[in-house]
């Protein structure tokens, strides 16, 4: 069992577990000692996780959530709480990828990145946040990305829902402290995760081939292990750190 005492015995959950990052940070956790519940949207990647996590002798429990739909969140929620009782470690990890220009970017990318992305982390926190206080406290770690923090081009929608997980972070940061929450901002670099694979590409090189195929490839290729970015999703948590760059430069 790794780490310290202050994950042993914890109730912890992570929101898109079913592979990538999500899966690393409930492998970690398990591994240090914590109870942990995981959802995802795809109903056998959530199952082959909750099976790895008991492989670790750690109590866990799937739940399909759609994270985009405020109904689903709060059904969760009220299952959780009815069968966990409380949650120490809130890990806000669900997120979906998209890459396009703007001017070919449509209305329902952005509802659906942003649904993902930021709403989805938006209802975590109106569900779980007030619990969490009530409970005592605890830990909250969101997953945000490298671009919360700067731009480039192609990824207006996608940075921007990034950009707002890490405003809504940082403020609930500073709002949260006086009871007894602490919040933590991980912030991956290129990951080798299915974020490509499963996101929405649409970004031409220039010769106007698609780019997906050779995305695909560099992060395979270049992408860090996403326990990388699980070890230091741990020690922000431990240690209180406010935004962690993953890998770090």
């Amino acid at each position: 069992m790794k780490g310290s005492d202050f994950f042993r015995g914890k109730n912890a959950v992570v929101t898109g577990a079913g592979s990538g990052i999500g899966r690393a940070l409930a492998l970690a956790l398990a591994e240090r000692g914590c109870s942990v519940a995981v959802t995802d949207i795809r109903q056998e990647r959530l199952d082959r996780v909750v099976e790895e996590l008991g492989e670790r002798g750690a109590r866990a429990q799937g739940f399909r959530v759609d994270h985009s739909k405020l109904e689903e969140v709060r059904r969760f929620a009220g299952d959780f709480f009815a069968e966990w009782g409380g949650v120490d470690i809130l890990c806000s990890n669900a997120g979906v990828g998209l890459g396009a220009r703007f001017t070919e970017t449509t209305i329902e990318d952005w509802e659906w990145v942003l649904g993902v992305n930021l709403w989805g982390c938006i209802y975590m926190m109106h569900e779980f946040v007030p619990r969490m206080a009530e409970g005592g406290g605890g830990s909250i770690l969101i997953t945000c990305s490298d671009a919360g923090l700067f731009s480039i081009p192609g990824m207006a929608a996608y940075q921007t829902s990034k950009y707002g997980v890490m405003g809504l972070g940082e403020t609930l940061r500073m709002e949260l402290y006086e009871q007894g929450i602490r919040v933590s901002m991980l912030c991956p670099g290129i990951i080798n995760t299915n974020i490509i694979d499963d996101g929405r590409i649409r970004l031409v090189n220039s010769k106007g081939r698609d780019s997906r195929a050779a995305m695909q490839r560099f992060y395979r290729e270049k992408g860090v292990d996403p326990s990388v970015v699980a070890e230091a999703g741990m020690r922000a948590l431990e240690k209180d750190l406010g935004i962690v760059l993953a890998p770090w430069p």
